[in-house]
């Protein structure tokens, strides 16, 4: 059994979902520290005088150790109406009708914290790119789990808990990650290299990395698929 954990984060890139694609079951690591400014909040799309500009979910003040399953949305802003009109840049593109339908029936969730917020959409989103692996949120599946004692352990303790032979990680974590602590525990290590196919994005040079949301906007779902199946483990 092959399992991953990662922070929920907002309409993310397709490496993100190549990770979910690659596991049986992947873990939503809600009980982590929140970080401000980060992929949890926001994310980039295209506009027509930048490279990419940021969609955001405003989340309310919180002390700095706040957890992000403890991060409240600031409902009292209408956010969500901000990133329709920002996405309506994209009304020239193949896809954009269903696309917008999409992400609006995903904003339209009621939701008073950013990761019940981004479990959903991720869940949708895996619906509609037809990945079947089964995604739980930490806090939900093991409320009693003991707390890390190193941040690299948490993979450990998940893996031992659903009791995996293989935890996965994104390619970032390869230089955090102490692979021998998982070795000696039995457990095989991996990291996730994403590649990005390029793609037609109108008449720009192509921008690497946006939202998933770019990507459903110029590709059938079926390309789509193909590329979430571009990737190598080291």
């Amino acid at each position: 059994m092959k399992v991953a954990l990662m922070q929920p984060y907002f309409f993310p890139y397709l490496g993100y979902f190549q990770l979910i694609h690659s596991v049986d079951e992947f873990i939503i690591f809600d009980q982590a520290q929140h970080i401000r400014r980060s992929w949890i909040t926001r994310n980039r799309i295209l506009n027509a005088h930048k490279e990419s500009i940021y969609i955001n979910v405003p989340v309310c003040r919180a002390q700095r150790e706040t957890i992000i399953k403890d991060i409240q949305i600031n409902n009292d802003i209408n956010w969500q109406e901000k990133i329709i009109q920002q996405l309506l840049y994209y009304k020239d593109a193949p896809n954009f009708t269903n696309v917008m339908e999409f992400v609006k029936e995903c904003l339209s969730i009621k939701c008073d914290n950013v990761g019940q917020l981004n479990t959903s959409l991720l869940r949708m989103t895996c619906n509609l790119l037809n990945i079947d692996t089964h995604i739980t949120v930490l806090s939900e599946k093991f409320p009693s789990i003991d707390e890390a004692k190193e941040a690299d352990e948490w993979g450990i303790k998940v893996s031992q808990a659903l009791n995996a032979s293989t935890y996965i990680n994104a390619i970032g974590g390869k230089e955090f990650y102490d692979q021998q602590k998982y070795n000696e525990e039995g457990l095989d290590i991996q990291f996730i290299n994403p590649i990005l196919a390029p793609y037609k994005q109108f008449n720009h040079e192509f921008v690497p990395g946006l939202s998933i949301v770019d990507i459903l906007m110029f590709n059938e779902i079926s390309k789509i698929k193909e590329m979430i199946g571009l990737h190598e483990f080291v």
